[in-house]
């Protein structure tokens, strides 16, 4: 019945949304640079919903005041969210090759949806950039206090997935990662002469292989640490290198794994260097938390899924990509699912790789499902 309530409000909702995506694939920005996105996303909230929207420096974000939830303290606030910040590759061409202009777009579809059968309930619909850096979702965390949120559900699509398919993660939805560079410091020498100086080559070496070894030890979960690049001295034939490079992706299902590998190699790298006389230096680069859902909220999400008339699926292990949703999690419950885009689309982050624009109808029904049973 909440399906079928729901799809007497699509024909109109459809066709807006499906157009306001079109517009946002053509104006692709790169993270914390999504000026003209934000501006025609607050423009079409203001148009076409009856939300209160708020825009503060790069964030935005919509609110349905429902009458109730500002007397009963028991009714609940949800927020879902949506990113729309593009893909910028390493020639730097920008793109909307992760399908943020369709999350974008659902959720303003969502908002048209939630003006029209109006939830009981206190929603809000938060508009992140800079998922792809991972930093979006930090300048975010604001709003969970402000608006009082008590649960937050999120989507993503899945090429590969079947259409009208939905994985359900029971615990971790996607990897928490963090890039790592190591440099090591220590002096030059003629290289006829090493001895008379301090090579960082077999530090970094060693460091390389604690890795490998550290993959070795029994973990909860999968965890992976990627080599990135090495660099060591120059092309300098006559000069014994001085200066030393490492650069890792760790990665981890679990985010304690996350933070005790990244403790493991920076206590190692330290120990290292210190026992050759070297100085060392660790950074850290677009780091992301696991994103690990509550068991209630992925229950919610999948009698939504079985109401909507989709499929739930339960892949086998989580995606190893990251996503910045996992900093949402941290703060309060709440869920992230996939929505299957089918088994033959082209693959996220590639150049054939466009939103699948009827994918906008499932993500209505499951979401708009979620707001309508939350009292």
């Amino acid at each position: 019945m909440l399906t079928a309530n729901i799809q007497t409000y699509l024909p109109k909702i459809l066709p807006a949304i499906t157009a306001l995506r079109r517009e946002l694939h053509g104006m692709p920005e790169k993270a914390l640079c999504e000026d003209r996105t934000r501006q025609c996303l607050y423009d079409f909230l203001k148009m076409q919903t009856a939300l209160r929207v708020e825009m503060q420096g790069p964030v935005l974000y919509a609110v349905w005041d429902a009458p109730h939830s500002v007397t009963d303290t028991d009714m609940p606030c949800l927020a879902f969210r949506a990113d729309f910040d593009a893909v910028e590759g390493a020639d730097g061409t920008l793109g909307h090759y992760c399908g943020h202009d369709g999350h974008a777009a659902s959720l303003a579809g969502l908002a048209m949806l939630i003006s029209a059968m109006k939830p009981r309930c206190k929603i809000v619909l938060i508009f992140q950039p800079a998922e792809e850096t991972g930093e979006g979702a930090r300048l975010c965390l604001p709003i969970l206090e402000k608006e009082g949120v008590t649960e937050i559900f999120g989507w993503h699509n899945i090429p590969g997935l079947p259409k009208g398919s939905v994985d359900l993660l029971p615990d971790t939805f996607a990897c928490g990662s963090t890039g790592m560079s190591i440099t090591v410091t220590g002096t030059p020498a003629h290289a006829a002469y090493p001895e008379n100086g301090k090579n960082p080559a077999a530090v970094i070496a060693s460091l390389v292989l604690f890795g490998e070894k550290l993959l070795q030890e029994p973990h909860e979960g999968m965890v992976l640490i990627t080599v990135i690049g090495i660099s060591v001295g120059s092309e300098a034939y006559g000069v014994s290198a001085s200066k030393g490079e490492l650069r890792l992706t760790l990665r981890a299902e679990k985010g304690r794994e996350l933070d005790s590998i990244i403790e493991k190699m920076t206590f190692e790298a330290k120990r290292l260097a210190a026992a050759a006389g070297m100085a060392v230096e660790i950074a850290f680069h677009e780091p992301f938390p696991a994103t690990e859902n509550h068991t209630a909220s992925l229950e919610k999400m999948r009698q939504a899924v079985e109401e909507a008339h989709l499929t739930p699926v339960t892949p086998p292990e989580p995606f190893r990509w990251s996503e910045d949703f996992g900093h949402y999690l941290n703060e309060v419950p709440g869920a992230m699912i996939g929505v299957g885009s089918g088994c033959d689309y082209p693959a996220l982050h590639t150049a054939d790789y466009a939103f699948r624009d009827d994918l906008l109808e499932d993500v209505l029904k499951i979401m708009g499902g979620l707001c309508m049973r939350a009292y």
